[in-house]
């Protein structure tokens, strides 16, 4: 929490700003929606030169409980800002809780918590709960030149495999992608028999390699995969293949369709779209889901197995359950889950966060 930091963020949103508030000339009462935490002070910086403004912002990272975000500085500050939007949108309701919970504590505000509102200053803002999804395009676009061919996808690296899983990741620390390859590990260890059998394939795009910590941290995953290989590796097998490059969707495509299972062990994501994609793409209605409990997504997709991704063990026997569920238990399981893509896709998200910014505009002009 360094000061000059500080300074530059408050820069930046005071930029955007002023650009907005020009786009915004000479239209009545318009519409702004700001994306995430990069802009925190916006809404009230727009909202205090065009009270007329409709002001939304979703926040697309989990909102930490009272006490973890009491240790921001600024904490004043930010909250300010996002109160100036008449909507602040997350994609929980546990995530809405610890919003209002922070306000309460730090400012001086009137909050009705059964309509989930927050008054400051003669100003309302309400806090409500928007799942972020995707496009599902059920099977229009399942037609890949490589169509879930498992024995050619492992071929391509020399590794023969009889089952394998999937992850797709940004290399980040809270992916928990340390504990998935443990978890692997443990697997091996307890069901010997998988040993040359089974393998795992991380697809993971590096991120932010400017800082330091984050380079740290690809190299502890490297590690890692190497060590785990070294101890089980056989003649055209290992249990780990880490592909350490930015996937575009078409490569990804096919280790979604061909994987028995796909393993998202977040230790913290506001939604996770990863598990979305995983379920849309499998057209075929079968494949297994292992979805951790502190992901966004675990909340709708409760037809996957959920984990708690620090416990190796619990996340090993789910591997173990994975592997061995009937298929008619995966088609029902699977085709629940994509029911609840279909009803709940990327286009609802936006339709119902606009729609309620219109809807509290109209109520508060009654």
């Amino acid at each position: 929490f360094r000061a000059k930091d500080w300074v530059q963020y408050e820069a930046v949103n005071k930029k955007f700003a002023d650009a907005v508030l020009e786009e915004l000339e000479g239209t009545q009462e318009p519409c702004a929606l700001i994306q995430d935490y990069h802009f925190a002070l916006l809404p009230g910086l727009i909202k205090a030169k065009r009270p007329d403004a409709r002001v939304a912002i979703f926040w697309h990272i989990p909102w930490p409980n009272a006490e973890s975000f009491g240790i921001c500085p600024w904490q004043k500050e930010i909250l300010d800002g996002m109160l100036g939007a008449d909507i602040i949108g997350f994609h929980t309701q546990f995530h809405c809780n610890n919003f209002i919970e922070t306000v309460d504590r730090v400012l001086e505000s009137r909050i009705d918590y059964e309509h989930f509102t927050v008054n400051r200053e003669n100003h309302t803002s309400w806090v409500k709960p928007f799942p972020i999804s995707i496009d599902f395009v059920g099977s229009a676009n399942s037609k890949n030149a490589v169509n879930g061919n498992k024995e050619l996808l492992l071929k391509n690296h020399g590794i023969q495999a009889q089952f394998m899983a999937v992850g797709v990741d940004r290399l980040d620390y809270t992916k928990g992608i340390l504990e998935r390859f443990r978890s692997v590990e443990h697997f091996l260890e307890s069901n010997p028999s998988y040993i040359g059998k089974f393998t795992f394939v991380e697809l993971g795009a590096p991120s932010r390699t400017a800082i330091p910590r984050y380079v740290e941290f690809v190299s502890e995953i490297e590690k890692e995969s190497l060590r785990i290989n070294e101890r089980f590796k056989a003649k055209n097998w290992q249990p780990i293949l880490l592909l350490k490059k930015h996937h575009s969707h078409k490569e990804i495509q096919p280790f979604y369709k061909a994987a028995d299972f796909c393993l998202v062990t977040s230790l913290h994501d506001g939604m996770n779209l990863v598990a979305k994609e995983f379920v849309m793409a499998r057209d075929d209605e079968t494949g297994v889901l292992i979805l951790s409990k502190f992901t966004g997504a675990s909340r709708e997709l409760t037809d996957s197995l959920i984990v708690n991704p620090y416990d190796v063990v619990e996340t090993a026997e789910a591997i173990k359950t994975a592997l061995a569920m009937p298929v008619n238990e995966q088609k029902e399981r699977m085709k629940s889950m994509r029911e609840v893509l279909k009803e709940r896709n990327i286009y609802k998200w936006a339709s119902d966060l606009v729609g309620a910014l219109a809807q509290v505009r109209l109520i508060r002009a009654q």
